[in-house]
């Protein structure tokens, strides 16, 4: 006999899903309310702790975790051993576990609820058992979603099983609802232990009306931005974050054994970035790029930052600087500041590490890996006539790193290893090349840019090529890219493609 274990705190369509499963032969196992609520209307019911011979405790927080129950659902049912464990210490197969955990999530927004009922109401038996029948979804089914009962119960009815890859999806559905469930756990946590800011309270979010915290990835490695050493200044807030992840970004695609490089980021947006054959030239180039835009900016070096640099920072107002390491008479300078935010980033010559880029939605959360891949620059086609001069190659290179963070639609300009124009955030990619060009102003004459998408018409090109642009890097692929290299062609500007696009949104 198959049996299924049935303990939810959302009782929709619950009886009617355990009617369904007594109708394909099943034994039905559960707990507590949902115990109450079949209680005289299914006849092949049994309560989990005379199932497992223990009986529930500790107010309800012991109920199902037992050897019993997690046997029962982790065995593998080809697998000699296994059968040979569960048969030797009488544990018996479970089959479906239906599990919805309990309501933390309307405890944890209810402002008359006291911290202890919020900690009450954080599951633990729940999402073991779900967890457990994820893993072992070819011969336990999770089932998370009311929605689920009535497609479970027509596979039953015509197969008497469920499709592997439908029991998949089930699977995917629980660690989804882990996640959230464990995600909004930590976040009431770090609100509520107010020890201090640097255990993830945040003074504020984007504004001042908005709650806000850190939570660390404990299994993070690499060069990290949460977890990075302070070394001087107040807590980092919400927005500091964010500018300063940008620049994190920026300067670890830039290799600090190949070249110097040095950005000042605001409003998650480059506004001074270049390379030099000294980090402190690096630097002086990038602020003297557009020294009005630079005031109060968070700065990324990719060397240690040394005394001349330091001087540099300090000569004007900065948020933040973060560097691999510091010389001891250049951070002595910088904590002259004491409002600077120093972060010395740890592991930063191991380069960039895939990771996950989580947002927020109503009703959901996005999941995308993060955008680190850069292209094979050397193996790059080349669709026009003329071609790329290695100074030009070089400035395509710094152009394509840093179109990649800026807002799309984005257009970056770069001269001599320097950026000097920019237009990002446009709803058109004319006008963000209008801005680009107009900022870059006479400079831009042998300078070369950078596009996060490609140019669907000429037009922009030939705004390029007015204002004396040589080369240009983008993706390609558009319905037009053979007008779009024709004009290329009739302006004399070379172009590299990447085949891969930059946005950021």
């Amino acid at each position: 006999m198959k049996t299924a274990l049935l303990s939810v705190s959302d009782k929709t369509g619950i009886l009617e899903f355990a009617q369904g499963l007594q109708k394909q032969g099943y034994r039905i196992l559960s707990t507590g309310g949902t115990y109450k609520t079949l209680e005289g209307k299914i006849t092949n019911l049994q309560e989990v702790s005379d199932f497992t011979g223990f009986p529930e405790g500790l107010d309800g927080r012991i109920k199902t975790l037992t050897p019993q129950i997690f046997g029962g659902i982790l065995s593998l049912r080809d697998d000699k051993n296994h059968q040979a464990f569960c048969n030797a210490n009488g544990l018996q197969n479970i089959d479906i576990v239906c599990v919805n955990l309990y309501p933390f999530k309307s405890t944890y927004e209810d402002s008359t609820k006291s911290f202890e009922d919020k900690v009450e109401n954080i599951d633990i038996g729940g999402p073991s058992m779900i967890r457990a029948a994820a893993k072992n979804y070819e011969y336990c089914a999770p089932i998370v979603d009311p929605n689920d009962y009535a497609i479970v119960l027509q596979y039953l009815e015509k197969t008497q099983n469920l499709p592997l890859d439908y029991r998949k999806e089930l699977a995917t559905k629980v660690f989804e609802m882990t996640a959230h469930y464990d995600l909004l756990i930590a976040k009431f946590w770090a609100e509520e232990t107010k020890t201090t800011e640097e255990k993830g309270q945040l003074r504020y979010g984007e504004n001042p009306h908005q709650k806000a915290v850190t939570l660390a990835d404990p299994f993070a490695s690499g060069p990290l931005l949460v977890g990075a050493k302070q070394l001087n200044g107040k807590p980092l807030s919400y927005n500091n974050f964010g500018d300063a992840s940008g620049a994190l970004e920026l300067a670890l695609s830039f290799s600090p054994e190949e070249q110097a490089f040095a950005a000042i980021i605001k409003h998650a947006t480059p506004c001074g970035a270049a390379i030099g054959k000294t980090i402190s030239e690096a630097f002086n180039r990038a602020y003297k790029a557009d020294p009005l835009s630079a005031f109060g900016g968070v700065i990324a070096l990719n060397k240690r930052c040394n005394k001349a640099t330091a001087e540099q920072i300090v000569s004007f107002f900065n948020e933040i600087v973060m560097a691999p390491d510091y010389d001891e008479d250049a951070l002595a300078i910088l904590k002259t500041k004491k409002n600077l935010r120093v972060l010395e980033i740890p592991n930063f010559s191991d380069g960039q590490t895939r990771d996950i880029v989580l947002k927020k939605v109503r009703g959901g959360t996005l999941a995308q890996d993060m955008d680190i891949t850069l292209p094979v620059f050397e193996s790059l086609a080349i669709p026009t006539k003329k071609q790329p001069t290695d100074t030009e190659r070089q400035d395509l290179e710094i152009a394509w790193k840093l179109v990649k963070i800026v807002k799309s639609n984005a257009i970056v300009v770069v001269k001599d290893g320097i950026m000097i124009g920019k237009g990002g955030g446009q709803t058109s990619r004319v006008e963000a090349m209008d801005i680009a060009l107009n900022h870059a102003g006479e400079k831009a004459q042998g300078a070369v840019i950078a596009s996060d998408a490609f140019f669907p018409f000429p037009d922009s090109v030939e705004s390029a090529g007015k204002a004396g642009i040589s080369a240009i890097i983008q993706p390609g692929g558009s319905k037009g890219d053979a007008g779009v290299f024709a004009k290329c062609d009739e302006l004399g500007i070379s172009s590299i493609l990447t085949n891969m696009r930059g946005f950021l949104h």
